[in-house]
């Protein structure tokens, strides 16, 4: 009976298929697309939350749904909306803080999570955010944020007061969603304001992110420096830092070896490349070749690439995640939803970074803002031994590696887009895996693709 398990690629299938008949959540109508995450996998279950996300229009919160598909009779369960009632909040906020629920309100979610701004009767001037999480573990991300309120100074790297829930480690494990507790920020997201800064604000705001990155890579990780998700426990006050397997992409470890990690990472890029939908033009030119490549070509990472330091990673780190001033939008309040952390190579916070010197864009890689360079240079200046590293042999090739599987599936390319704009949309995927090609199997022509 157990080879007639659902597979979990077959029950996204089934869940996207039951989504876009328009019996489940709602019609799927233009500009509108399906969201959807895996909460929890069993012998005989899955459970998914789900929900239709308006890709165009403003941040606000998204009903969200839970719906469960049986692994053996592939009987999918009627759709629940997943809540928090006013006595769940009102419980939850007099846990954590002492004080009674006064009102409460959606709030704008993060794209893992559910959340809620609520205020209490003993307090006019304090707002709170009640967060339903289930990616991250909750009581990890209280305990490793009331680590850098300890040790970092709040300029550096501030983060919003956290309140544990007493007891929600194990109210997480039979919830499978977690919730958490922090101080309401106000001010503006970073990301609705960063493309209209002047440069010399732009230049301000690097120069406070880099000193966050530093701060961040140099907390003190235990030895040996594993590779994988970073777990934080506080037990009795004190705070411990263990690294389990990687479940942000489910590629395994904790790994030993950076060229294990890589391994894995491309292996797991290769994957998605493969179940990536209406890229066929792509796939055509490219699959069989990466394929070769992936087949045959993995063990001749170089061993340098051993010597790149590894470090606490807070893997969300980007525009979307800061709040600024609304009066002067160079001072960073704070740096938000925090729900994974990893244990990793520095230079694989390549992407966040290089978000802050280019422009939004649907390929997720824009262009570069104008003196773009002098950008990148204020950064890595900030924070002199980074700026060494990133400069380094070891870096580089693990960049080029790292990248190839950063960039090896491009994202959905509109058939709308034409000439020049369409020639750019996967210009810089192209550029990256012709670039292995032509550097590690110079003799994998076009034709190998046949």
């Amino acid at each position: 009976m157990c080879n007639n398990l659902l597979t979990k690629d077959e029950g996204v299938k089934a869940l996207l298929a039951y989504i876009y008949s328009g019996s489940a959540i709602g019609r799927v109508v233009k500009n509108k697309g399906v969201g959807y995450s895996l909460l929890k996998s069993s012998l005989t279950s899955f459970s998914w939350s789900a929900a239709l996300e308006d890709y165009d229009g403003p941040d606000t919160s998204v009903d969200r749904y839970l719906i469960k598909i049986d692994r053996r009779t592939k009987t999918i369960s009627i759709p629940e909306p997943i809540v928090l009632s006013e006595n769940e909040l009102a419980d939850a906020i007099l846990s954590a803080t002492g004080q009674h629920l006064s009102s409460w309100a959606r709030f704008t979610d993060g794209s893992l999570s559910i959340s809620y701004k609520v205020t209490v009767e003993e307090d006019d001037n304090t707002s709170y955010v009640i967060q339903l999480r289930h990616h991250g573990y909750v009581a990890s991300m209280d305990a490793f944020m009331t680590l850098i309120s300890r040790t970092i100074d709040p300029n550096v790297l501030p983060v919003p007061p956290v309140y544990p829930i007493p007891g929600e480690e194990t109210h997480q494990r039979t919830a499978i969603m977690g919730r958490q507790i922090t101080r309401y920020i106000p001010g503006t997201m970073a990301s609705s304001i960063y493309s209209q800064l002047s440069h010399r604000e732009r230049l301000i705001f690097v120069r406070k992110m880099a000193l966050a990155f530093s701060a961040c890579w140099e907390i003190q990780l235990p030895e040996p420096r594993l590779i994988g998700e970073l777990i934080a426990s506080n037990v009795d006050g004190q705070i411990t830092l263990r690294v389990g397997p990687d479940r942000h992409d489910g590629l395994g470890g904790p790994f030993e070896s950076v060229r294990e990690y890589l391994r894995e990472h491309i292996k797991f890029s290769l994957i998605a490349l493969e179940k990536q939908q209406e890229i066929e033009e792509y796939k055509e030119r490219y699959i069989h070749r990466i394929r070769e490549f992936v087949k045959t070509r993995l063990q001749e990472i170089p061993a340098i690439v051993e010597k790149i330091p590894i470090v606490a990673m807070y893997i969300d780190m980007g525009l979307h995640n800061i709040i600024v001033s609304s009066e002067k939008p160079t001072e960073i309040q704070a740096i938000i939803d925090w729900e994974f952390l990893a244990s990793a190579p520095y230079a694989s916070h390549y992407r966040t970074i290089e978000m802050f010197f280019r422009e939004n864009a649907p390929n997720q890689f824009g262009p570069e803002y104008e003196c773009a360079d002098e950008l990148r240079e204020v950064f890595w200046n900030t924070m002199p031994n980074w700026k060494r590293w990133n400069e380094s042999e070891a870096t580089q090739t693990f960049l080029e590696w790292f990248r190839f599987g950063l960039f090896m599936k491009p994202e959905w390319r509109s058939n709308e887009l034409t000439g020049e704009e369409r020639d750019s949309y996967w210009a810089e995927n192209i550029r990256v895996v012709e670039g292995m090609f032509d550097k590690y199997s110079p003799k994998m022509d076009e034709a190998s693709n046949a």
